[in-house]
C-alpha cells in the first residue's frame, strides 16, 4: 500500500490488479477500505488504486477547512505523479463530488467518470448533515454518533443481516479514527459544495454547473438510497450529456458494501462499452 508526494502533503493508496488504472474515491470519513468488497472483484479487469484522500485514513491531516475543489486538485496531481495521463475515476457520496470536481477542474485527466450515489444537497439533505454537526458538538466522535450514520448510509435488510452489522461496525471504527474537528471539518467541506453555507444563498448550485463535463459519464443510484434519494442523482445524469443512469434495486446508499458484485458488474460493463 504505497504512499505519493503530491507537494505539501502525501497520499496514501491501495492497488492492486493489472490494466486500464481506475481511481476509486470514498465517502464521508472513510478511507480506501470503503471499497474492501469491491476491488478484488475490479481487480480482475482494472489496476485498481483506492485512496485515501488528505485529511483521511492514513494520508497526511492538514488542518483543516478542507474543499470538494482542493481534494480534486490533491488527485490531479496524483494522476500525473504516477504517470497515467487519463484514468478512470469512480466516486461515491462525498467521493462522487469529488470526481465531479475533478471531472469539471481536470478533464484532461479523466477518462471515463463514474458517480455512486452522489447529488446535490437538497433541505433535508442538509438538514441530516447540519444535524451531525450538532451532535458531533455535543457528544463527540460517540458510539451514538456513530449509530446515527450507520442507520442513514445503510438499509435495514442490511443491518439486520449479521454481515451487514458486522459491517456496520467496522465503518464505525473507522469514522471513529478521524478526530471530531476533521469529520466536522469533511461535512462543513460537503455543505459549501452544495452551496448550502451563510453567504452562498445566490450561488449556482454545483449540478447546474455540470454542462462542462463532456466525459463518458456512469450514474449509479438506489431505488431506496434513503441518504441521496434517487430523484437527487437523476439530476447529475440530466445535466451531463450523454450520461448512462442505472438505478440499483435494493442497494442502499453504498453498494459497493451491499451489492459489490452487482455494482462492479455495472461499472465493468460500462467501461467495456467504451471500447465498443
Amino acid at each position: 500500500m504505497p504512499d505519493i508526494d503530491i507537494g505539501g502533503a502525501t497520499l496514501h493508496y491501495a492497488t492492486s490488479g493489472a490494466g486500464e488504472p481506475i481511481l476509486l474515491i470514498p465517502g464521508l470519513g472513510l478511507d480506501h477500505g470503503y471499497y474492501r468488497f469491491g476491488i478484488p472483484l475490479l481487480a480482475r479487469h482494472l489496476q485498481v488504486l483506492a485512496v485515501d484522500p488528505r485529511g483521511i485514513g492514513r494520508s497526511t491531516k492538514t488542518p483543516p477547512p478542507y474543499t470538494v475543489e482542493a481534494w480534486a486538485d490533491d488527485f490531479a496531481v496524483m494522476i500525473d505523479k504516477l504517470g497515467f495521463g487519463t484514468i478512470h475515476v469512480l466516486g461515491s457520496s462525498l467521493g462522487g463530488s469529488m470526481a465531479l470536481a475533478l471531472a469539471q477542474r481536470h478533464p484532461g485527466k479523466v477518462k471515463s467518470l463514474m458517480v455512486v450515489g452522489g447529488s446535490e444537497l437538497d433541505r433535508a439533505t442538509e438538514l441530516n448533515f447540519r444535524l451531525r454537526l450538532r451532535l458531533i458538538e455535543k457528544l463527540g466522535m460517540s458510539d451514538e454518533v456513530a449509530d446515527y450514520m450507520g442507520l442513514w448510509t445503510l438499509t435495514r435488510k442490511f443491518i439486520n443481516s449479521d454481515a451487514g452489522y458486522a459491517t456496520m461496525r467496522a465503518n464505525q471504527d473507522i469514522i471513529r479514527a478521524n478526530s471530531a474537528e476533521s469529520y466536522s471539518a469533511f461535512v462543513e467541506a460537503l455543505l459549501k459544495w452544495g452551496r448550502c453555507q451563510p453567504g452562498q444563498e445566490r450561488e449556482a448550485k454545483c449540478t447546474t454547473l455540470l454542462d462542462s463535463i463532456a466525459l463518458p459519464t456512469l450514474v449509479v443510484t438506489s431505488d431506496n438510497d434513503h441518504l441521496i434519494p434517487k430523484e437527487l442523482s437523476d439530476l447529475i445524469a440530466a445535466r451531463i450529456a450523454g450520461a448512462k443512469l442505472v438505478v440499483m434495486p435494493g442497494a442502499g446508499h453504498i453498494p459497493f458494501m451491499e451489492q459489490p458484485a452487482e455494482v462492479a458488474r455495472i461499472v465493468l460493463a460500462f467501461l467495456e462499452g467504451l471500447d465498443g
